[in-house]
């Protein structure tokens, strides 16, 4: 089951970002997934080019997932948010796209494994035994989804972001601004895919195609969580990655995909017409 944890680790972390922008914004980014590839190759880059500590590379990370949802922001939501939410749906499949192409052109389609930049030793206790990829992911995981929820409750900022969520109209009326919501909200999602990717990036390599399958594994993950909560939308995550493992052992790998989207097919169909507003805690 280590696999399933630390997937499960990575899928909450990606399921956080969908529930972060969904709830300040309405909008499905199905762009999440790249950003965690761009990320994760950037990192990889950087991390071989100049040699980057572990604590360094963390932070070069967070800061580069920081801009790349900004830049997602300013390429989708930003320039369209007065369109149909059709229309934005779209921009961010369009960005999806672009993205898995600026991936091809600087990084090429071989796959590419990401060194281990935050290492801990394998951990026993009693009958568990953890791994040191998923003790690292676990780690890194649970800190960004305690960091995450600490600012939501306790900042300004993060309050306004759960203000918007909640009514758009009166957070406005009270001098919120939406769109610097909405923004942030892409921009958060962004670190929390370079964590991902430091999660996952040592385990399975990066491929330029991985994006969009990750992506809806968050999305399926968020849907399984309810959108309404971070810790509810990161066990989410574990559980679906503890479901996918526990198929690898008992049936096939090949089962794995197929019972994934089976699962999200349900829960459209068996969800409430309206997601229920975000209360992160």
């Amino acid at each position: 089951m280590n696999s399933g944890l630390a997937l499960g680790s990575v899928y909450g972390l990606m399921a956080i970002g969908f529930a972060l922008i969904f709830n300040s914004s309405r909008l499905i980014n199905f762009a999440q997934g790249e950003l965690l590839l761009l990320g994760g190759l950037t990192l990889q880059s950087l991390s071989q080019a100049l040699h980057l500590p572990p604590m360094a590379a963390l932070a070069a990370a967070a800061l580069f997932g920081f801009i790349l949802g900004h830049a997602l922001y300013a390429s989708t939501l930003g320039v369209s948010i007065n369109a149909s939410p059709l229309r934005q749906l779209m921009l961010t499949v369009a960005a999806s796209l672009c993205w898995q192409g600026v991936a091809i052109v600087f990084w090429g389609k071989n796959p590419i494994m990401l060194p281990q930049l935050l290492s801990l030793p394998p951990l026993r206790l009693g009958l568990l035994f953890f791994s040191q990829d998923t003790l690292t992911a676990l780690a890194l995981s649970v800190a960004s989804v305690v960091l995450l929820s600490l600012f939501l409750s306790r900042t300004t900022t993060g309050r306004a972001i759960r203000a918007v969520s909640m009514n758009p109209v009166a957070a406005r009326l009270q001098g919120i601004r939406p769109g610097h919501c909405h923004a942030l909200s892409f921009a958060l999602a962004g670190v929390l895919a370079a964590m991902a990717a430091m999660a996952i990036g040592p385990q399975t390599m990066l491929r330029y195609d991985m994006g969009l399958g990750l992506g809806i594994k968050g999305f399926v993950a968020a849907t399984i969580g309810g959108y309404a909560s971070v810790p509810r939308v990161f066990l989410g995550g574990v559980l679906l990655g503890l479901v996918e493992a526990s198929l690898v052992l008992l049936l096939s790998g090949e089962l794995k995909e197929t019972v994934t989207y089976i699962l999200l097919i349900g829960l459209l169909v068996l969800a409430p017409k309206e997601q229920e507003t975000a209360r992160p805690a």
